[in-house]
């Protein structure tokens, strides 16, 4: 027979054999180990970290099991979820959860193309260390030399006017005697360099004085100053045609990330995504098919007895 353990403080229904009793009742021992754990944390309590802790599991943006991420504007998937309301026409309960079915699978899809174009952009950064460090093994360029901001930009902001004028001072400074310029001859200067002559009226007029006053107060007379702006235009001149050779180099980098890297991961979801928004129009239809024809059979149901009855 069972060694029977009569407890008086329990219902009758609670007499069980020792053995149950001794392995599943709480002993004070694990009552106090009980309530000291229960004082441990048991997640997040503030909304602060609640909040957090729900986005903990957003590994990508794409597989994201939250409604809406940050940036994506709720007031804008409503809109989206009242057009196909209105074109759909659902009617009860089954068929507006379809739509919404419909809504949703339409809202991730726009989210891919996001993240996609999103994914391009960035692989297309120029200020990617990566990418630099493509243009710079391009070009041949070790260390310490590397591929600035300035490289990228410069042949943009400078305009082809600038350049050209900058080239035309270069070219027209070994034609100048030098005797003509140590006497401050400006009659030389305008005319065997013409481009010289017109950047000098323009530093004078911003000096505010006349031409010749200004070139007998600069440093060295007029042989310095051409001298100076010749020697500042062949460097301006290296310097746009080396950015233009890297711009052309980065272009082509970026010509080379102009795909995602991750496009069979974005291919399966695309898919995934296709096969939902099917299913879901087919199930809508089915059920709009059923409801129709349900309305049909009862009103020839109705029309039938009323036939009958007269």
């Amino acid at each position: 027979m069972l060694d029977i353990e009569i407890h008086h403080d329990l219902p009758a229904q609670s007499i069980a054999p020792a053995e149950y009793v001794s392995r599943d009742m709480t002993t004070p021992k694990k009552t106090l180990a009980n309530q000291q754990n229960s004082g441990k944390s048991t997640g997040p309590k503030t909304p602060q970290g609640k909040a957090k802790a729900s986005s903990n599991a957003t590994k990508h943006g794409l597989l994201s099991t939250r409604m809406f991420l940050d940036g994506e504007s709720p007031e804008e998937f409503h809109l989206l979820l009242d057009g196909l309301q209105m074109s759909l026409r659902p009617a009860g309960s089954l068929e507006l959860v379809l739509v919404e079915r419909i809504a949703v699978t339409l809202w991730r899809q726009r989210r891919l193309v996001r993240a996609e174009t999103a994914a391009i952009e960035l692989g297309r950064r120029l200020d990617a260390i990566t990418n630099r460090q493509q243009i710079e093994s391009a070009l041949g360029m070790t260390y310490p030399n590397k591929v600035s901001d300035d490289d990228l930009t410069l042949s943009q902001e400078v305009s082809n006017e600038y350049l050209s004028s900058c080239s035309n001072m270069v070219g027209e400074f070994p034609h100048l005697d030098r005797q003509a310029l140590s006497a401050n001859d400006l009659g030389h200067l305008e005319q065997t360099a013409p481009t010289l002559y017109q950047a000098l009226l323009c530093e004078a007029e911003d000096a505010g004085a006349p031409p010749l006053k200004f070139i007998q107060a600069y440093k060295g007379g007029l042989l310095a100053w051409t001298d100076e702006v010749a020697s500042g235009c062949r460097v301006e001149v290296a310097t746009i045609r080396r950015a233009a050779v890297i711009a052309e180099v980065a272009a082509l980098v970026q010509s080379s990330h102009s795909a995602p890297i991750q496009q069979e991961l974005i291919s399966k979801y695309q898919t995934a995504l296709d096969n939902e928004l099917y299913r879901a129009i087919r199930a809508l239809r089915e059920a709009q098919e059923w409801r129709l024809k349900t309305l049909d059979d009862s009103a020839a149901a109705v029309a039938q007895q009323s036939a009958l009855g007269t």
